[in-house]
C-alpha cells in the first residue's frame, strides 16, 4: 500500500524587491477540519532575498 502526506505550501512575495519565496507545513487534524486554523499564526516575516520585515496578509481574491 502506497502512503501519502499532506503538505500545505504558503507562497510569499515581498513588499519591497518583489522576490517569492515558500514555506511547507504538514497540518494536523484539527487545522484540517478549521479552516480558519490554516492562516499562520504569525502577522509578520522576514524576505529571504532582501530582509525586509513587513506584515502578513493573505493576497486579494484568495478565499480560506
Amino acid at each position: 500500500m502506497h502512503e501519502y502526506t499532506i503538505e500545505i505550501l504558503y507562497h510569499y512575495t515581498c513588499s519591497k524587491c518583489k522576490n517569492w519565496w515558500s514555506y511547507a507545513m504538514t497540518p494536523n487534524a484539527q487545522m484540517l477540519q478549521n479552516s480558519q486554523s490554516l492562516k499562520l499564526p504569525k502577522t509578520e516575516a522576514h524576505c529571504p532575498e532582501c530582509g525586509t520585515l513587513a506584515d502578513i496578509k493573505l493576497k486579494d481574491r484568495f478565499i480560506l
